[in-house]
């Protein structure tokens, strides 16, 4: 079973390759929003515009949740994941529940560093881990898939 880890005051929800993700598990992905695979991975700006057109029954402040959390995971897959195969978003059996995952070539999992006032990067996990319903990563055979459970509000 998965369990949450501690590091440096920090808790993440991280499940183990041979183990479902139980926070999933609740909200199962229902219908697809966006699938992208390499090499078509969209430019940040991009990739919001299309979730903001795709999901707009949603209220803004979800689409900037969901805007960040999709902006941290490909900032992160592109500078520590050895780059990134792919990215899903999805609608979950939950209406108030949004998916996200994100592969990438790197089997570790993201590191939350501890918050600091006066670092110039390095709060992006931090942000995710403040903001989703719950994160975490999954090892799979070319790297890992990264996945946070975004709360949403109708427009």
């Amino acid at each position: 079973m998965a369990g949450l880890r501690e590091a440096d005051g920090t808790r993440s929800v991280v499940g183990r390759p041979d183990e479902p993700r139980p926070a999933t598990e609740a909200h199962p992905a229902t219908e697809v929003v966006l699938t992208v695979e390499q090499p078509d991975i969209p430019l940040a700006a991009e990739l919001r515009r299309t979730l903001t057109e795709r999901l707009a029954d949603l209220g803004q402040g979800t689409l900037d949740v969901l805007h960040l959390v999709c902006g941290e995971f490909l900032a992160n897959a592109r500078e520590h994941g050895g780059g990134l195969r792919g990215l899903r978003v999805w609608r979950t059996n939950t209406a108030s529940v949004l998916l996200v995952e994100v592969d990438d070539h790197n089997p570790g999992d993201p590191v939350v560093k501890p918050k600091d006032v006066e670092a110039v990067t390095g709060r992006g996990m931090f942000l995710v881990q403040t903001l989703a319903l719950a994160w975490g990563a999954v090892p799979n055979a070319g790297g890992k898939t990264v996945w946070a459970l975004v709360p949403c509000e109708q427009a």
